[in-house]
């Protein structure tokens, strides 16, 4: 009795339709899980990096049986765990995601591992929550303010000022202190809206198909399926509408990301203060997402509140803090190159603090821009 013809192998995946497949998953509400697993991940890895680090001074400095060695041996153990969890449930989550579309099975594990790279990859370029917002739009209100009065030069701050400008900027970059939520899951409306969006769009082509090939009985089917779909986006749509119009009220800035720096205390520089202070800023990605830019409106809020004129700042702020991540994880963790965060804007020299080589030179306006933030940090 002849055998079964063995099964085709599965042509090899073309890299241009494996980025096509990963940017329609990047689109999906399940994505959002994925990055906030990937952030997880993220922070864990940089404590597991601690808790070994603190277990190899352990090891070097204490005896073997120092109750303080065994405590940083569990903190180690407790912190490559955890890790590994979540690896694990980021690894099932996007291999979830890559299920769901049905590829041959040898092309899974591929984009699975592209998956995870790409969100990886995107944690580490957008260490804020306005990462997962929409555009900014290109024809937002202006940020020239009403009446600006005061320049800010590099003589013009003196050293505490510059203490706490140094606090300003840490307070973007200070994993602990940033709002790092980027958000999860889509809400349930949300979720609704997508799906009926994608039923109407797949039941529709169903039906049309099904009208030329036949059976009518199908088409017919398939058309209601569509209309049904129809209606619970209409019906979401709306609801999701009132319901943001509802939340604008009163607020100007509904959008804006709260920061918190830490102060140097003026008795005691190396201290920070118990209370820490915040200050808002609306920091979006730009169209195309390649680049930072500080909302317009916020800008302009800033400008007309504390009276300071930055211009050009804002625009050297957003750079300056698209950089600077970059740089302080191209570092890894380690000391390298990176500034110390306490000294990211203004470094100590024989007692002083003094603006970086070429900090001004690079980014014009930065030190106008922080601060007017600066003068806006009230107790959190």
């Amino acid at each position: 009795m002849p055998s079964d013809p063995p099964t085709a192998p599965a042509p090899p995946l073309d890299d241009s339709a494996a980025q096509l497949i990963i940017e329609e998953q990047r689109g999906r509400p399940s994505y959002r899980t994925l990055l906030q697993l990937a952030h997880q991940g993220w922070d864990a890895r940089a404590a597991s990096r601690d808790a070994d680090e603190s277990l190899a001074w352990f090891d070097e400095a204490t005896p073997e049986n120092d109750p303080g060695r065994a405590r940083a041996q569990q903190a180690a153990e407790q912190a490559s765990a955890t890790l590994t969890d979540l690896n694990l449930q980021a690894a099932a989550h996007a291999r979830r995601m890559i299920r769901a579309l049905n590829v041959p099975r040898p092309h899974v594990d591929p984009l699975v591992r592209r998956l995870l790279q790409t969100a990886e990859h995107e944690i580490t370029l957008r260490p804020l929550r306005a990462a997962q917002r929409r555009p900014a739009p290109g024809d937002a209100v202006s940020a020239r303010p009403t009446a600006p009065t005061l320049t800010v030069e590099e003589a013009h701050i003196v050293q505490l000022q510059r203490q706490e400008q140094n606090a300003v900027a840490a307070a973007f970059l200070r994993p602990r202190e940033r709002d790092s939520h980027l958000g999860t899951t889509a809400d349930p409306d949300t979720t609704t809206l997508l799906e009926a969006e994608q039923d109407r769009h797949r039941h529709a082509l169903l039906a049309a198909r099904y009208i030329l090939t036949g059976p009518e009985s199908l088409a017919r089917h398939h058309a209601q399926l569509a209309s049904d779909a129809e209606d619970t986006y209409q019906t979401i749509s709306r609801a999701i509408n009132r319901a943001r119009l509802h939340n604008r009220e009163g607020l100007m800035f509904q959008d804006g990301d709260r920061w918190t720096a830490r102060l140097p205390d003026h008795d005691d520089p190396d201290q920070a203060r118990p209370a820490p202070f915040a200050f808002h800023l609306d920091l979006r990605w730009a169209t195309g997402g390649l680049a930072l830019q500080v909302e317009p409106g916020s800008a302009a809020h800033l400008e007309r509140t504390t009276g300071i004129r930055v211009g050009q700042g804002w625009a050297s702020l957003a750079r300056w803090i698209h950089d600077e991540h970059a740089r302080q994880q191209e570092s890894g963790g380690g000391s390298g190159r990176r500034a110390p965060l306490d000294q990211l804007i203004w470094r100590e020299n024989d007692g002083h603090l003094r603006l970086r080589t070429g900090l001004d030179r690079e980014y014009p306006g930065l030190i106008a821009a922080l601060e007017a933030l600066r003068v806006t940090l009230r107790p959190a």
